[in-house]
């Protein structure tokens, strides 16, 4: 597995979707997307410690304005 993956935030009306790879997880706000991103790689591969990993959060946003509530 990478360890450096990439994932894609979508701003919703809840937060944020997280969209790595094939796979999507969600969270509330921006600045916890890295650490939501580790939670659900330990989730799927427990075996693996991916807290050094690198994480590249990549916004899909049509303006500067949906990412007002970054932390």
């Amino acid at each position: 597995m990478n360890r450096s993956p990439t994932a894609t935030a979508t701003r919703w009306s809840g937060g944020w979707e997280l969209e790595l790879d094939d796979h999507r997880t969600q969270v509330a706000h921006l600045y916890r997307a890295r650490q939501q991103v580790i939670d659900y790689l330990d989730t799927v591969d427990a075996a693996t410690d991916h807290s050094s990993w690198e994480i590249d959060i990549v916004l899909e946003v049509d303006s500067l304005g949906q990412v007002h509530h970054v932390g």
